[in-house]
């Protein structure tokens, strides 16, 4: 597709509770408690439109996918496609959830560095999901190239990533790296920022040809009671047409040309581009004023930050009864008063603390904590990450406790087989 046509394909397609789209699993109450808190979750379109483009692809070649899943998370792209796609799935992650992806029905789960090549026959894959994956990345432009590489000719590419206009990415790009050369970003962290010009720079470079490339929608607020009501979420999409960089997420599909000549692209570690497209100026100054318009809406970042993470961290006690250690951070604040909630101010007070408390506790750290950790590494597992904007948490439990990666894992000290590899949780 091209044109007006691409730009407005979420328009085209179906959009019913979210809960009615996927297969639902009792194993996995975090997904739960997303679809039960709005009939259309904002969180939860990422797995939608993916879906949707995936089912595309499969009218249009008439038989059985091979899908990658690059980043894939706890399966929930596989669940919300559904048994309706006949396909042979493969998932890759760094520390891959191997229980719940093969209950969620992949057929490969496969662990490993995608800062290197990857466990993937060349040309085999007819279809590439990457949702939230590239902005974790050492090298975006590599790992692209090695994705261009697994596709067959004329397979598509599928990815998403947080988003943000080319001057504030330009910024936050900087703002990521300089905390990275500090030793501040712990492994698995943001560390780009992509804008749509960026992103179309990157897939241009690695050989691939753009569909389309919009934005999901204008705002999240978990929790918000606008997220029933389809007329919402189809505002959003719109907006996300029109204004692609004026939101909280890009979604594209690029394709793989059916003659690919991957020596001509170049997948060297490159410092952030930009293309000035003047016709674009008048877009930009209509969307910001139309985020003035809507600086009625009564909620605030803060706000948001607080209703994720209390989310997820709730699901944690649900799922395992649980207690929470938490190392105090103001993101936080909203949380601590949770009965089964221990805050500290420190790192350093963790291993006195967490001898009085159960085993089966959970540690909420922010990133910047890790690195004081290092020399008891050993003790700790990550049983999981949480994004919240620019602030990364994660949760740790001791050594034993649960099936996480050893916190070494994590740390800034980069393996052999290249940089720090990254997560689509």
């Amino acid at each position: 597709m091209s044109g007006l046509t691409s730009r407005f394909a979420f328009l085209r397609w179906p959009l019913t509770p979210l809960r009615d789209e996927v297969v639902r699993s009792p194993e996995d109450p975090l997904l739960e408690k997303h679809l039960a808190q709005a009939r259309y979750s904002i969180r939860l379109l990422r797995y939608w439109w993916a879906a949707q483009a995936i089912r595309d692809e499969a009218k249009r070649l008439q038989r059985p996918l091979v899908i990658v899943d690059y980043g894939s998370g706890r399966g929930w792209l596989k669940r919300f496609v559904g048994t309706g796609v006949p396909a042979r799935w493969i998932a890759i992650d760094w520390q891959p959830q191997r229980n719940l992806l093969l209950k969620a029905g992949y057929d490969e789960v496969h662990e490993a560095n995608f800062d290197a090549p990857l466990p993937l026959a060349a040309g085999g894959a007819d279809v590439v999901a990457a949702l939230h994956v590239f902005e974790h990345l050492p090298r975006p432009a590599y790992s692209l190239h090695h994705l261009a590489e697994a596709l067959t000719p004329g397979g598509c590419l599928l990815a998403g990533t947080p988003t943000s206009p080319s001057l504030i990415a330009r910024w936050r790009q900087a703002y990521f790296r300089r905390k990275l050369a500090r030793g501040e970003l712990a492994r698995g962290g943001h560390i780009n920022s992509l804008s749509p010009d960026r992103w179309r720079t990157l897939l241009e470079d690695a050989g691939f040809g753009i569909d389309w490339a919009v934005g999901s929608h204008l705002i999240r607020h978990t929790g918000n009671p606008l997220e029933n009501h389809a007329l919402w979420i189809r505002f959003n999409q719109l907006w996300g047409a029109l204004f692609p960089s004026l939101g909280s997420e890009i979604c594209l599909r690029a394709r793989k040309p059916v003659a690919h000549d991957p020596e001509a692209a170049d997948w060297s570690p490159q410092p952030l581009q930009h293309r000035r497209h003047p016709a674009r100026l008048a877009l930009i100054g209509a969307g910001i004023a139309g985020l003035c318009a809507l600086a009625s809406i009564p909620f605030t970042l803060e706000a948001r930050h607080d209703a994720e993470v209390a989310t997820v961290l709730d699901a944690h006690l649900q799922r395992d009864a649980a207690h929470l250690l938490v190392v105090d951070h103001h993101v936080l604040d909203d949380f601590k008063s949770h009965p089964k909630t221990t805050v500290i101010k420190t790192a350093a007070e963790i291993p006195a603390r967490l001898a009085q408390l159960p085993p089966s506790t959970h540690i909420v750290v922010h990133e910047k904590h890790l690195e004081s950790l290092a020399p008891e590494a050993a003790r700790y597992v990550v049983d999981g990450r949480l994004d919240v904007g620019c602030d990364d948490f994660y949760l740790l439990r001791r050594a034993g406790e649960g099936s996480g990666s050893p916190l070494s894992h994590f740390l800034s000290n980069p393996p052999a087989a290249g940089p720090a590899p990254a997560s689509g949780t």
